[in-house]
């Protein structure tokens, strides 16, 4: 009964090292899955930066979307700009040619104009006429008033209207640029400037019309 357990064991005990070489079989023959999951892996790594690559490359599309639109925004506000600019130039001119305008007529109601003068001449001509045909029948004041009077006041009459010419224009210029705080510093000051000139010719020119600056020439009487 010894021998037999002797054997048994030995027999056992040759068996094991025998039964290593098929577990190491069984093991290698499972060890290949490993590369499997590897490239498993792998790929789902490439997959991944595959799409990390392509939000990537969605966001730059916006990226770049959003620029063009803002350069545009851009574009329109330069072109809106351009277009203000255009615009107060051009109200700038008108304004400016208005405001001179009215300059010149208020200084041309304190200066006189050659209108003004030839309308005088005129005047005083068909005085002198007036008195020629009449002889001696017309009255020394007569004569003197067809002669002087008549004259300077149809000057008087002529600066006058020179005068409200530069009143009105001005006084509009001034009441339309009230309202535009941008508009050039210039342009305001001449059309007051017209304005004031106009004001000054205008009461000049009742003062001429109603001989307050000096009275009309009196013809002394024989007795004196």
């Amino acid at each position: 009964m010894a021998t037999e357990s002797t054997k048994t064991t030995q027999t056992t005990t040759e068996k094991s090292p025998a039964d290593d070489p098929a577990d190491e079989a069984v093991a290698a023959e499972e060890t290949p899955a490993r590369p499997a999951d590897g490239l498993r892996g792998k790929e789902a790594a490439d997959a991944h930066a595959d799409n990390a690559d392509a939000d990537n490359a969605a966001d730059a599309d916006d990226n770049a979307d959003d620029a063009y639109d803002g350069d545009g925004d851009g574009d329109d506000e330069a072109g809106l700009d351009a277009q203000d600019r255009a615009a107060g130039w051009r109200s700038d001119w008108a304004g400016g040619a208005f405001a001179v305008v009215s300059a010149g007529l208020g200084l041309a109601s304190l200066t006189g104009t050659s209108f003004s003068e030839m309308l005088r001449e005129r005047k005083s001509l068909l005085g002198q006429i007036k008195s020629n045909t009449q002889g001696s029948g017309g009255s020394a004041a007569d004569q003197v008033n067809a002669l002087y009077g008549a004259p300077w006041h149809t000057a008087a009459v002529v600066n006058g209207i020179f005068a409200v010419l530069a009143l009105v224009v001005g006084g509009l210029l001034l009441a339309t640029l009230s309202g535009r705080p941008e508009a050039r510093g210039w342009v305001k000051a001449v059309a007051l400037g017209g304005v004031v000139l106009g004001l000054i010719g205008l009461v000049v020119a009742g003062g001429m019309y109603f001989d307050l600056f000096a009275a009309q020439p009196e013809v002394p009487s024989a007795g004196q």
